[in-house]
C-alpha cells in the first residue's frame, strides 16, 4: 500500500464498532496520551470564524527508541506500540522520516485489531511523508517489522479527533450531529439518487479533503480540475477559507476519492474510499475565496476520476446549477438550485474578518439538499457539468438555504500573479479559451510481473505462477531468469498471485545442510538467513530439531523418497514481514506493477546452495 491508498471503515465516528479481539499488548508497549481541552478548542473555533477543527494536536511525538517495545525473532526485529487517548473518536498520525528498508513494513491497526494502513518500502516514492488514519477509536496499534536491526523513527504528530464540532449557520439541534459517516442532515441527497448520468459523471471529480494544520485538522471539499493541456495534472480547486487563519501543512493533506454510496440509499456500513496524500500550494486568493493545490500524485486511471471542466464566461447566470460535496464529512451528496443564480452586487462581510468585494460571488438558494461544514470549497457546476465557482459559505439548513459561491470568472485573473490567480495553471499555454470540458479517466488494463529467486539470488525457472481474479484463474511459467508476466489485466478488480513448483525433494539437500543444522541446534552457529529456519523445518513442527536432521539423513540415504509434511518448495512474497505471505493480494488493481517478486525456499536446502 502506498500514499495512494484503498481504505475502509476509517472514519466511523457515528457507527458502532463490531466486537472483535484487539491485538495483544505487552509491558512497555502502551503509551497513554493526554487528551486536549476540547471545550477550549470549541470555544476558540466559535470565536474565530475559521473552518472548525475536528482534531487537535497532542504535541506528544512517539520515538521508536523511547516508546514501545522491540523484540528479536528468527526473522528480524519487531516493534510494538499501543497509543491510548481516552475519549478519542479517532487518531490521525503524521510522520516525515520513516526509514523503510526492503522487507520492512509499518502496520496501523484500530482498537479492534483491524488493519487501517500498511506502509512498505515501495510506498516511499521519493519521500517519507505520510498521514495515517483516521484510526477509529481511542486505541491505535502500531507495528513495525524489519528483517534488519532496530531502526530509529518518529511519529511526529498525533491528532486527537472528537465528535463535538462548532457548526456555524445551523440550528442548535443540528449542530450536535458530529462529523463523518451518517453525520449529514437528512435532507442531503446521495449523488446516485439524481438519475442524471451527467451529474454522476462530473461528481467523480469531487473529493473530501482532510486539511492538516499545525493547529489541528478540518474537513473541506474540493474538485479535481482539468487544464487546457489536458495532461491530467492533479489540480484540486477548493476554498481559500479552508486554510485561512491556520498554518497549513499541505504536504500532509489527504484527498479522499469515491467516498460515496453506490445507490440512492445510504449504505448500512461506511463505504471504502481511495486516498492520495500530499500536495503543494499553487495559488490562493481571498476575494473570490479560491484555493488551488496540486496533489503529489495523480489518481490512477482505474479510479475512473473525472477532471472537471470549467466556464469563466462573465455575467454567466445559468439555471439548474448544482454542487457536489461532503457535508459534515459524510459520503458524497448533491445539491441543486433549479432557478437562475444571481451575481451578488455588494461586498460580503464574513465572520472570519474577511470582506469580499462586490461582484465576486454568486448568490444561490438551493431547492434540493443543503450545505454544512465540510462542504466548504465544493465545486459549483453549470448544467453542462463545468465548474463556475466554489462554495464560500452562508446560512443553510433543511428548511432554508442562502449561500455564496466564489466566481471562477473573478478567480481567473485574481490578484494579478501566478500565486493569486487560476489562469497560469488552468490555461498554461495562454490559449484564452473561456470554457473547457471535463476529461474522464477510463478504466484500462495493466501488466503485472515479477521475478522468483532463492534467498541468495539464484533465479528459479519453471515455477507455475497463478493469477486469480473475478473472471477465474490463469497460469504462466517463469523463464530461465525467473521472470513471469501477466499482460493486459483489467484494472479495478481484486486479484491474488501465487506460485508453486514440484520436483525432486532431495534437490539442493547435502551433508552441509545437516552440519549447519547440527551447529545451530547446539548453539555454535546461527542460520545464514531468516528463510533458512523455514528450509530446515522439514517436519513442519514450527522449529528446528533433531527430528528434521533425521529426515534429511533418510532422504540422503534414499531411505525415504521425499518429504511427507512439507512440499518441495515454498514461495513467499518479497518484502513481506514475518510470518511471510505466500501470495500477493491486490485488493484493487489501479496500475501496473513489475515488482511482484517471490522468494523461493527449497525445503532441506538450509544453506541455499541449490541453483535451479
Amino acid at each position: 500500500m502506498n500514499r495512494i491508498l484503498l481504505l475502509g471503515l476509517l472514519v466511523a465516528f457515528c457507527m458502532p464498532l463490531r466486537a472483535q479481539l484487539p491485538p495483544p499488548s505487552g509491558p512497555g508497549t502502551e503509551v497513554v496520551l493526554t487528551p486536549p481541552d476540547i471545550k477550549q478548542a470549541l470555544a476558540e473555533d466559535a470565536r474565530s470564524g475559521l473552518v472548525p477543527r475536528f482534531a487537535i494536536p497532542l504535541h506528544q511525538p512517539i520515538h521508536s527508541d523511547e516508546h514501545g517495545t522491540w523484540t528479536a525473532g528468527n526473522r528480524g526485529y519487531s516493534w510494538r506500540c499501543v497509543l491510548v487517548a481516552r475519549g478519542a473518536k479517532a487518531l490521525i498520525l503524521t510522520t516525515s522520516e520513516l526509514p523503510l528498508v526492503p522487507g520492512a513494513i509499518l502496520t496501523v491497526k484500530d482498537q479492534l485489531g483491524r488493519i487501517v494502513e500498511t506502509i512498505s518500502y515501495r510506498d516511499l516514492r521519493g519521500k517519507a511523508l505520510f498521514t495515517l488514519g483516521p484510526v477509529a477509536g481511542e486505541r491505535c496499534f502500531l507495528e513495525y517489522d524489519t528483517p534488519d536491526t532496530p531502526v530509529s523513527f518518529t511519529i511526529d504528530q498525533i491528532y486527537y479527533a472528537f465528535d463535538e464540532t462548532y457548526k456555524p449557520g445551523l440550528d442548535e439541534a443540528d449542530q450536535a450531529r458530529g462529523l463523518g459517516f451518517e453525520a449529514s442532515l437528512p435532507c442531503n441527497v446521495n449523488v446516485a439518487c439524481t438519475n442524471d448520468a451527467d451529474i454522476q459523471l462530473v461528481a467523480k471529480s469531487t473529493v473530501r479533503i482532510m486539511c492538516v494544520f499545525q493547529e489541528g485538522i478540518s474537513w473541506c471539499t474540493g474538485a479535481l480540475v482539468n487544464n487546457t493541456k489536458q495532461d491530467k495534472t492533479p489540480y484540486i480547486l477548493s476554498a481559500f477559507h479552508c486554510q485561512y487563519g491556520y498554518t497549513p501543512l499541505y504536504q500532509f493533506w489527504a484527498y479522499h476519492f469515491r467516498y460515496e454510496s453506490e445507490t440512492c440509499q445510504n449504505p448500512a456500513e461506511e463505504p471504502d474510499f481511495l486516498k492520495v496524500t500530499g500536495s503543494q500550494l499553487r495559488a490562493k486568493w481571498a476575494d473570490s475565496d479560491f484555493l488551488l493545490l496540486e496533489m503529489d500524485e495523480s489518481p490512477p486511471e482505474a479510479w475512473e476520476s473525472h477532471y472537471a471542466g470549467w466556464n469563466r464566461t462573465d455575467n454567466y447566470t445559468p439555471s439548474a446549477a448544482f454542487m457536489v460535496h461532503h457535508p459534515s464529512a459524510d459520503i458524497k451528496k448533491v445539491s441543486v438550485d433549479s432557478q437562475a443564480i444571481i451575481i451578488w452586487q455588494t461586498p460580503v462581510n464574513w465572520s472570519n474578518g474577511i470582506k469580499t468585494p462586490a461582484l465576486h460571488h454568486y448568490r444561490v438558494y438551493l431547492d434540493l439538499g443543503t450545505s454544512e461544514p465540510g462542504s466548504s470549497g465544493a465545486p459549483f457546476f453549470d448544467p453542462q457539468g463545468r465548474i463556475i465557482g466554489q462554495l464560500n459559505g452562508g446560512a443553510a439548513s433543511c428548511t432554508a438555504n442562502a449561500l455564496w459561491y466564489g466566481r471562477l470568472q473573478r478567480s481567473w485573473n485574481g490578484g494579478g500573479s501566478s500565486a493569486t490567480r487560476l489562469r497560469d495553471w488552468l490555461d498554461p499555454d495562454n490559449s484564452g479559451v473561456s470554457s473547457l470540458n471535463g476529461l474522464q479517466d477510463i478504466k484500462t488494463v495493466a501488466d503485472l510481473s515479477g521475478t522468483i529467486k532463492t534467498p541468495v539470488g539464484f533465479p528459479v525457472p519453471n515455477v507455475g505462477v497463478t493469477l486469480t481474479g473475478p473472471s477465474g484463474s490463469s497460469t504462466t511459467v517463469t523463464d530461465a531468469d525467473g521472470y513471469y508476466l501477466f499482460s493486459q489485466v483489467p484494472v479495478g478488480e481484486e486479484y491474488t498471485i501465487s506460485a508453486a513448483r514440484d520436483g525432486d525433494d532431495a534437490f539442493g539437500v547435502s551433508i552441509g545442510d545437516i552440519i549447519l543444522l547440527n551447529k545451530y541446534i547446539v548453539g555454535i552457529n546461527s542460520l545464514p538467513t531468516p528463510y533458512a529456519s523455514i528450509a530446515g523445518d522439514v517436519n513442519n513442527s514450527g522449529s528446528i530439531s533433531v527430528g528434521d536432521i533425521g529426515i534429511l539423513r533418510k532422504l540422503l540415504l534414499d531411505i525415504i523418497k521425499g518429504f511427507s509434511e512439507v512440499p518441495s518448495w515454498v514461495f513467499f512474497t518479497e518484502g513481506s514481514p514475518p510470518p511471510y505471505e505466500t501470495e500477493w493480494l491486490i485488493p484493487f488493481l489501479d496500475q501496473g506493477n513489475d515488482q511482484l517478486n517471490f522468494i523461493a525456499v527449497k525445503y532441506g536446502d538450509v544453506n541455499h546452495s541449490a541453483k535451479p
